[in-house]
């Protein structure tokens, strides 16, 4: 995996640099914005994912991930920051970050974060029972990593060594990275949250559905009561065919979804409205494919973070509603009344089925 790196500290840098590079990551640093955008159009192929601080001494981290964004849509990005604030995360997030990790954070979870983003990124993406079953995802190279991680390397400057920690010049160094995100199943997002809990984060389930979308992304407002629940879909793509009203129905191909004016093509990662390309990041593609994999379906947002970050992922639920959000600018003829994804208020999403489906 090919890294960008662009932080201002050269201790936290090194620090990342090191870690990265004993988990086989070929890494290039920058130290301000204009290098990092001047290596990125230099680089080819292009980085594989690029890591962004975002309080920087000339253009931040947020000018850097919206040009990145707009010149490689296919580039993940990780947003690094000492900010807690909650608007600092949803802005980076509507720019177009895949995911953000909060210092202080640990080496471990910052190689977690690198290999759920890569697989997000591979062709095929992750399908949902390779995604929502809990026995691989606990095992999976998030769960290893972590575990090859909890030596914390205590001599490494930028490391606080009470805690295995990036701590960065802003943050306190008792702060845990990131807020917890209330109730799942499984042992160890039990644990993570429990501990968090302790520590005065917010839970997943204490969000109100009020603070978590803003009025201009909602959708149909429906119950939770998917119609096909006798004839659910196993995950593994088929020749899926729908409309939506009148609009021409998309032909699927041999390793293809298609639902109303839409083609997802697995193995070249694009998707089509009416045989136009929509392009898309590789978090939003995956949360596509998982939403059209399960057509008609209602999927909790707790079902769909662990599909699509991993259970390893200790953040902000909104973080499904931003990319939500972003995926209906692309994909709706009117985002403020989405057509294709509705919006469970207390629960999730879901992909709507159509009549003729």
């Amino acid at each position: 995996m090919r890294i960008l790196l662009l932080e201002d500290e050269e201790a936290i840098r090194g620090f990342i640099r090191i870690n990265l590079k004993r988990n086989g990551m070929d890494v290039t640093e920058a130290e301000d914005g204009e290098t990092a955008l001047a290596l990125a159009e230099a680089a080819s192929p292009p980085f594989d994912v690029a890591l962004l601080d975002v309080m920087l001494p000339t253009i931040s981290g947020f000018e850097v991930c919206e040009q990145l964004r707009a010149r490689f849509p296919r580039m993940g990005i990780i947003m690094l920051t000492a900010k807690s604030q909650e608007e600092d995360k949803i802005r980076g997030l509507e720019l177009g970050a895949d995911d953000y990790v909060q210092k202080p954070f640990s080496p471990g979870e910052l190689i977690a974060r690198l290999h759920s983003l890569n697989r997000r990124m591979m062709p095929g993406g992750l399908s949902w029972p390779e995604a929502a079953g809990s026995e691989q995802r606990s095992s999976g190279p998030e769960a290893l990593v972590a575990d090859q991680q909890s030596d914390a390397l205590g001599q490494i400057i930028g490391q606080n060594p009470a805690n295995g920690q990036v701590t960065g010049q802003n943050a306190p160094s008792g702060q845990t990275s990131g807020q917890t995100s209330g109730q799942t199943s499984g042992q160890n997002r039990d644990q993570t949250q429990n501990q968090a809990q302790e520590q005065g984060h917010e839970s997943r389930s204490s969000i109100p559905d009020s603070d978590v979308l803003p009025a201009s992304s909602s959708g149909d407002i429906g119950s939770h009561s998917p119609a096909n629940a006798g004839n659910e879909s196993t995950g593994q793509f088929s020749s899926l065919s729908a409309s939506a009203g009148n609009q021409p129905k998309a032909k699927a191909l041999p390793g293809e979804l298609c639902s109303g004016p839409f083609r997802l093509s697995a193995a070249e990662r694009r998707l089509w409205k009416r045989d136009n390309e929509i392009v898309l990041t590789p978090t939003e593609w995956t949360l596509v494919m998982l939403l059209m994999e399960r057509v008609g379906e209602g999927l909790s947002r707790d079902a769909i973070l662990d599909a699509v970050w991993g259970r390893h992922f200790i953040g902000d639920l909104k973080i499904v509603d931003v990319n939500i959000r972003r995926i209906r600018q692309k994909i709706e003829d009117a985002p403020s009344e989405p057509q294709y994804i509705e919006t469970l208020w207390g629960f999730g999403y879901r992909w709507k089925r159509s009549e003729q489906q």
